[in-house]
């Protein structure tokens, strides 16, 4: 397994606090992959039902960093990339962690080393491989899906962090550790972090990436002014993560009392992330509710959807059923329609007034009865803040159903068919 240990200068980090970081690649050759897992498309064995996931791969030559985020399965206790069309099962080729993860983590990134016959064969054909996460519940497959090449570079750490927005952040490095006399090692100078946290109700959500630091064994909020040591008020997470992780991100429960109080007043608290080199703390930083923005990606299935066609003129004579659009509510009440009936675009319009509209890319068939997967290109349409307002990037996956009736029709009917879907917003 390759470790990659990255040397990021404080002022990036810093302007990652007020600013969505740029996409994170090395060149313009880079290669993005993405996937959209559902325990259905486990194939041989009974995947988690209720499970979903998305993978994005950025490809830096023999590099692969991984950016994943789940939901609704149990902690994976392992993640990899197999070689496999859709509907077979094939071998592991490459494995991005094979330990069980810390309880309240929902999503990690990390780098692998890849051969040249493997990334060249993703590259190539990313539909011939799969990525898969296993649980203890389903040691043989929680969730699968199947590659599809990107057209854009994403922002991994936005598939990190999800759908949530943050509400307080921090900067953490190694120079802001405050000696104790306890026997215990602090202040990793090579180490630096930053921090997105939203204290909500009885819980506060996390995300933290990192660099230049050793295997991380556990995370911590702390009650502390700048400059003096204090006590644990929550362990955002426990246990040592997997060598190549540089980033995690999940929910932790906690009094609601406490929620608030951080909440209220964050410069009297600190994050702090742990290493096995420095038990006392490698890297530290002090909240702030400073405004800030931050990179996000969503998966949102449709509730209720159909496909609608109308009845007309073939140029080969006679009359078929052709697109007049789309009906549907998807997931946190997105409404998907198109702009003009039967001529486009698609668009998609959260509650929130975040809007998108899409220009196909590639269509990928998805199986008989069922309408192909796309990916989009994305067009923002609405405000600029808001759940779709970081979209560059949509793809549609997991289709079921929606496929134009055939035969004749009377000319003008329509004809609204039912489908369901996966709607990734990646940006």
């Amino acid at each position: 397994m390759f470790v990659r240990k990255l040397g990021i200068p404080s002022t990036l980090l810093a302007a990652a606090l007020l600013v969505a970081p740029a996409p994170a690649h090395a060149s313009g050759d880079d290669v993005y992959l993405a996937a959209g897992l559902r325990g259905a498309n486990e194939v041989g064995v009974k995947g988690d039902a209720d499970g979903r996931s998305t993978v994005v791969l950025r490809i830096s030559g023999n590099e692969v960093t991984y950016a994943i985020r789940w939901n609704k399965i149990d902690t994976p206790t392992a993640g990899h990339v197999h070689l496999g069309a859709k509907g077979a099962n094939g071998d592991v080729k490459l494995e991005f962690f094979t330990k069980p993860l810390p309880a309240t983590v929902l999503g990690v990134t990390g780098t692998v080393k890849a051969d040249n016959e493997l990334v060249t064969s993703l590259i190539d054909n990313p539909g011939g491989f799969y990525a898969n996460l296993h649980d203890a519940e389903h040691p043989k497959g929680a969730v699968r899906g199947q590659f599809h090449r990107l057209n854009k570079p994403i922002d991994l750490n936005g598939v990190l962090q999800g759908s949530n927005q943050a509400t307080l952040s921090a900067r953490a490095d190694g120079a802001q550790e405050v000696p104790e006399n306890d026997g215990k090692k602090r202040g990793d100078q090579d180490g630096q972090a930053v921090w997105w946290l939203r204290p909500n109700g009885s819980s506060v959500a996390y995300t933290a990436f990192w660099s230049g630091l050793g295997q991380v064994t556990n995370g911590h909020l702390h009650k502390g002014v700048t400059g003096r040591n204090g006590p644990v008020v929550a362990d955002l997470f426990a246990g040592a993560l997997p060598e190549n992780v540089t980033g995690v991100a999940g929910e932790t429960p906690l009094a609601a009392a406490v929620v608030r109080r951080i909440a209220a007043h964050p410069d009297r608290y600190y994050s702090n992330l742990h290493t096995l080199d420095f038990d006392g703390g490698a890297v530290r930083g002090q909240l702030s509710d400073r405004p800030f923005t931050h990179p996000r990606a969503l998966t949102a299935e449709v509730l209720r959807g159909a496909q609608i066609y109308s009845c007309t003129a073939q140029p080969s004579g006679g009359y078929a059923f052709t697109q007049l659009g789309v009906s549907a509510r998807l997931r946190r009440g997105i409404d998907h329609s198109f702009v003009t009936p039967a001529a486009g675009p698609p668009q998609w319009i959260a509650p929130d007034g975040s809007a998108v509209r899409g220009s196909v890319v590639t269509k990928t068939p998805n199986g008989d009865g069922n309408i192909p997967e796309l990916v989009l290109d994305a067009t923002q349409a609405g405000k600029e803040s808001g759940l779709l307002a970081h979209a560059t990037q949509i793809l549609r996956l997991n289709t079921t159903g929606g496929v134009a009736p055939t035969g004749s029709c009377s000319p003008g009917s329509e004809a609204k068919v039912p489908y369901g879907a996966d709607y990734l917003f990646l940006g």
